[in-house]
């Protein structure tokens, strides 16, 4: 799973995007938000994950909060995307057909933050 933050070059941008990935890395993935939903982790090291592969530095990490914030950007490459554990359990349903090996790209922000979060098997959109 590559991540990367694109700060420009589309209308979508400032961005971060998740692609090149394995169904079973989206399904270690959405294991990984189910236990943010359920209450069993408060936070997911996005750039620390064993199949995680980081491009030009950037960082994720998920994190429950007491509101939904979408992504907050910390520093330049540095990026936490806060949800309320019942936006989790949202997003765990979003990464569920990845886990099934089905293509195609999903947005996993709300557009309400320093940059949108991009779900995408082949990284287009």
């Amino acid at each position: 799973m590559l991540l990367e933050y694109l700060s420009d070059g589309s209308p979508d941008c400032p961005l971060i995007r998740l692609y090149r990935f394995t169904p079973e890395e989206a399904a270690s993935l959405r294991d990984a938000v189910v236990e943010l939903s359920d209450g069993r982790l408060q936070k997911v090291v996005v750039h620390e994950l064993p199949y995680a592969k980081v491009i030009a530095g950037c960082q994720l990490t998920l994190c429950v909060s007491s509101f939904d914030q979408s992504v907050v950007q910390k520093d330049a490459y540095t990026f936490e995307c806060r949800y309320i554990a019942e936006t989790w359990d949202n997003v765990a349903g979003l990464l569920k057909p990845y886990a099934e090996g089905k293509g195609g790209h999903q947005w996993l922000s709300s557009g309400t933050g320093d940059a949108q979060l991009l779900l995408s098997f082949s990284g287009a959109w």
